[in-house]
């Protein structure tokens, strides 16, 4: 839910500060680059697949788009039977970080031969797969491209990890700030503060230890799918091996440590004070890890600027998204405490109108940086994750209309409040399509 100005008569459309972001956003979709990779994508392999070999190579070799795991990243080459037939011997280059490397064994027999790898983007610590066949002493029998891949990786278990990230951020830092922001000022000396203020602290402890658990179970969740293993097995090695090196272990570690902190701040110190303030200020470091193993931190056009937005995009949504649990709690609380209901969101309406604002513009650029072009809208899977998210999106910008419409009628105090409920529950849905999102590589589906 927003505040939409009144207009005087004969407004100009442009004068709506959200058709002023909605005609920006179209500006920058039209001058936005039209490529972009993420994931660690597979750009060339040696030897390739379209063509007949007179006799085996002595390697294979594959180069992707974006830095290996070397632990996580390997390549193998089975026969027609499924037999392995290279030599084990599966490695990253040394001298090249983006070349994965493997040996076969000696006099192979005329053939088709199958390479299958998988790997882990020493960027965004996605996992990618694929394979493709090899001709040797026979023709070619089938249209071939230089790589096969997966539309997405993903899991179940690491797609709900994400999803339990947003909503958890939301509940703790979201409530939080609109805490901070409005309902403390709204509430004060009023007959509706203490029962508000031991709604507001419950919710945001809540939130921490959620973020929490939800933190350590996205670890075990990566260790599986990195590892391709159940999701049990990802305890043990796969799990030591994830968060004892590499750059998931050095942004885990950080987000663990900042949500500790935080919900010890909020548990001793409540959620007013220096130590309530505290404790916000850290949400900004804990999404901001979020974004670092996005697909922003792997744009080819550079990191710094994809990491901000989507830093910027989930700041924006956990801020709208707890600011309606937080609305939806408090506002049966405060519905006959007059003027305290119509005040709370009064000043509701113009922190959602900044965070909405903030995920339109940040989500614009996002899919123009990721997707690249128009078509790739429908010729990609993350494209047409896109093409959903966008709808449901415009489909809460307008229940939040009409919740604001609602909030200026006379008595729509109980009225909202369904309203309000409507839009959160779409907003947890517009997360899970984000969750999915974020597994899903913005490649053609093959």
């Amino acid at each position: 839910m927003f505040s939409l100005p009144r207009a005087p008569r004969g407004p100009s459309p442009l004068g709506n500060p959200l058709v002023k972001a909605v005609a920006l956003a179209a500006a920058l979709l039209a001058v936005l680059p039209t490529t972009a990779l993420a994931h660690a994508v597979l750009l060339r392999a040696t030897p390739s697949s379209s063509q007949s070999l007179e006799q085996a190579p002595a390697q294979v070799q594959l180069l992707f788009s974006e830095p290996l795991d070397p632990v996580f990243s390997q390549v193998q080459v089975v026969n027609a039977a499924g037999q392995r037939v290279d030599a084990a011997d599966s490695h990253v280059d040394p001298d090249d970080d983006r070349l994965l490397v493997c040996s076969l064994q000696p006099a192979l027999p005329n053939g088709m031969y199958t390479v299958v790898w998988r790997n882990l983007s020493a960027i965004d610590v996605h996992p990618d797969q694929g394979q493709f066949p090899l001709f040797v002493g026979v023709p070619v029998t089938q249209p071939t491209v230089a790589a096969t891949g997966l539309t997405t990786t993903a899991t179940p278990e690491t797609t709900f990890g994400r999803w339990w990230f947003y909503i958890a951020a939301s509940l703790f830092g979201g409530v939080l700030a609109t805490w901070k922001l409005v309902l403390g000022p709204a509430i004060a000396d009023t007959d509706a503060a203490a029962r508000v203020h031991r709604y507001a602290f419950r919710l945001i402890l809540t939130g921490g230890v959620l973020l929490i658990v939800g933190t350590l179970f996205t670890a075990v969740a990566q260790a599986a799918s990195a590892a391709n293993v159940p999701l049990l097995q990802g305890f043990g090695q796969p799990l030591g091996d994830l968060l004892l090196r590499g750059r998931f272990a050095a942004i885990w570690w950080p987000r663990l440590g900042l949500e500790v902190a935080s919900l010890l701040l909020i548990a001793l110190g409540g959620i007013d004070g220096l130590a309530s303030e505290c404790a916000l200020a850290t949400l900004p470091a804990v999404l901001l890890t979020s974004a670092l193993t996005s697909h922003g931190a792997a744009l080819p056009e550079g990191t710094a600027p994809g990491i901000a937005i989507d830093w910027l995009h989930i700041v924006g949504a956990t801020t709208w998204v707890g600011g309606l649990i937080a609305l939806a709690a408090v506002l049966p609380v405060v519905r006959g405490a007059a003027p305290v209901g119509p005040k709370v969101v009064g000043r509701f309406a113009r922190l959602a109108l900044i965070a909405s604002l903030a995920v339109l513009l940040s989500g614009v650029l996002q899919g123009a940086l990721e997707v690249g072009s128009w078509s790739s809208l429908l010729t990609t899977l993350y494209g047409q994750f896109l093409v959903l998210k966008t709808v449901l999106l415009a489909v809460m910008l307008a229940l939040a209309g009409l919740n604001e419409w609602r909030r200026r009628a006379p008595g729509g105090l109980v009225g909202l409040e369904r309203g309000v409920r409507a839009e959160l529950a779409l907003g947890v849905v517009v997360f899970g399509v984000a969750a999915m999102l974020s597994g899903t590589p913005p490649t053609p589906i093959s």
